[in-house]
């Protein structure tokens, strides 16, 4: 009985550094919002994402330091829950620069509008009575408790699908959001917030933790939850957008972009003789000029170096190249780096870096896909056939 009440104090101070850890990351990423400069939709997006980890996050904090705070505390979660993804979801649509209404729509506030009706139900309730419902579990008597009980798990199970949904439409929005990239920017892959993708990942095994946890507290003896996971990927899922999220728009324009990331390429009366003109004057800016050497380089500078418009130069490459404006740079810094990885003399990233690239990482992506292959097995090839 004593080791059994010495390993529960164990794992209760475990919960709780955890959870402060997680209250001092979320605290810091919400002061970062408050405090950099940024338009109001998206800080208000972010700010409530983080407002809601918060939430979650001082559970434990709550039972073990304010549980006089407990019984209304838990319906506000619920609120907070239900908020979560339609903010989520629209910080993505301004970071894509997708086109959005100035309000959110009011299918994105029914289930948080909802569930704060809820939470007042259950705020305006007896102690005895909520006390009844969340500590002991049961149902306590009466018409206002029963409705409340109702109303909640036919949130959540709305909740279960909205989040779904979300995730989908998120999705979407960076897929269409990364090939627009790839018509503009030669450093796309850069510009792609990849990052979402972790923190997606993330939520999606915060919310399988949960369920487990649920599936663990009601058909066995709840040790198949750990308390201290769910608070893990919190954390992890806190950090990445403490990195990764910057208040600002989705992408700085330079003073050389003038017509701004989200010019729109509609197609031209592009004659044939016209295009293949400028699909020869694309090859020799690339062969002759090395402009491809130019790591900022961007749709709107090469169309300026052969001097026709934005439009044109992308329905050359589409239609008379048959590539998007990122693979085709990439092409020619790839055949650029062939020589220089067989030579050997230079490190993968020093060969990146001097033909155009950012990063290593986006060099050995891009090597990758042009040959099927990594610099190291290409270098090993060449030299075994020589």
């Amino acid at each position: 009985m004593v080791e059994s009440s010495v390993l529960k104090s164990m794992e209760n101070a475990a919960i709780l550094t955890l959870a402060g850890f997680c209250l001092g990351i979320a605290l810091t990423g919400l002061f970062a919002v408050v405090l950099r400069k940024g338009g109001d939709r998206e800080r208000l997006c972010l700010g409530i994402v983080y407002f809601t980890f918060i939430g979650l996050i001082a559970l434990p904090l709550v039972t073990t330091f304010a549980e006089f705070a407990l019984l209304d505390y838990m319906p506000a979660l619920l609120v907070m829950l239900l908020a979560l993804p339609p903010a989520f979801y629209h910080y993505i649509l301004v970071k894509t620069a997708s086109p959005a209404a100035s309000h959110f729509p009011w299918r994105d506030t029914a289930m948080p509008i909802a569930g704060t009706v809820v939470c007042f139900g259950f705020w305006i309730l007896p102690a005895q009575a909520k006390e009844v419902m969340f500590i002991s579990g049961d149902l306590p008597p009466g018409l206002l408790p029963a409705v409340l009980a109702l109303l909640t798990f036919a949130l959540l199970t709305l909740w279960l699908l909205a989040s779904f949904a979300y995730l989908v439409g998120t999705l979407r929005h960076l897929t269409a959001f990364r090939a627009h990239n790839r018509q503009l920017y030669s450093d796309a892959e850069e510009r792609d917030m990849r990052w979402v993708n972790v923190v997606i990942a993330v939520l999606v095994l915060i919310w399988a933790t949960g369920a487990i946890s649920l599936a663990s507290e009601n058909y066995s003896d709840g040790s198949m939850f750990a308390e201290e996971l769910f608070l893990a990927l919190i954390a992890g899922g806190l950090l990445v957008m403490n990195v990764f999220a910057p208040i600002g728009t989705p992408e700085e324009v330079s003073s050389d972009d003038e017509d701004g990331p989200d010019i729109k390429y509609a197609r031209s009366a592009l004659s044939s003789d016209y295009a293949a003109k400028l699909a020869e004057r694309l090859e020799t800016a690339m062969r002759n000029e090395k402009i491809y050497l130019d790591p900022s380089l961007s749709l709107q500078k090469l169309s300026r170096h052969i001097g026709a418009r934005p439009n044109q130069v992308s329905q050359t490459l589409n239609q008379e190249i048959g590539a998007n404006f990122f693979d085709y740079v990439s092409r020619w810094r790839i055949e650029a780096s062939k020589p220089l990885i067989t030579a050997g003399d230079a490190s993968v990233l020093d060969v990146a870096l001097e033909v155009g690239f950012n990063s290593r990482s986006a060099f050995y992506n891009a090597f990758k896909r042009e040959t099927g292959m990594t610099p190291k097995g290409y270098r090993g090839l060449q030299r075994g056939a020589g």
